[in-house]
């Protein structure tokens, strides 16, 4: 019973976990056809030895935005950064910024999401946070956000999609 926050819910049919690879366009469009809305989660905050930062979160961005547009699904969800600019010196959310001038001219009626810092259970912000890395900043202990737990930001994406 403890693990039933875990389960994912839907009926019957509804929910299918599919394999697929964000460089092979017929993998994504298999994955979106038969969908009443998407949900593109795809992004990354650094890059990897097979992905940059275009490639995570531009170029993946756009291959489902044009999935969606080819079966007109009818709800595209896109979620992004809080602090997307396209014109940001900083290459993430730079990357994050164009993604969502890509997807919007792709598919106009793009739900764009665009979430605060997150915490919850074993994750990067409260790790940072309690680090001995953290006794130094940039701005002299100034910098402040407001994060909100991951459980109320996911349940808040999910409500407004339903109404």
């Amino acid at each position: 019973m403890a693990k039933r926050h875990l389960k994912v819910t839907g009926d019957l049919g509804r929910v299918i976990f599919m394999e697929w690879d964000m460089r092979n366009t017929a993998s994504i469009e298999e994955s979106v056809r038969h969908s009443d809305i998407v949900y593109n989660l795809v992004g990354r905050d650094y890059p990897t030895k097979n992905f940059d930062l275009e490639d995570v979160n531009v170029e993946s961005a756009e291959r489902i935005a044009e999935a969606v547009a080819k079966y007109d699904i009818d709800r595209f969800v896109h979620v992004s950064s809080y602090n997307a600019d396209k014109n940001s010196p900083s290459a993430f959310f730079r990357t994050k910024g164009q993604a969502e001038e890509v997807v919007r001219s792709i598919f106009p009626e793009t739900t764009l999401v665009r979430p605060a810092p997150a915490f919850g259970f074993e994750d990067k912000l409260l790790h940072k946070l309690a680090g001995a890395a953290n006794v130094l900043t940039s701005n002299h202990m100034r910098e402040r956000f407001w994060p909100v737990h991951v459980s109320k930001r996911t349940r808040h994406v999910v409500d407004r999609e339903i109404d």
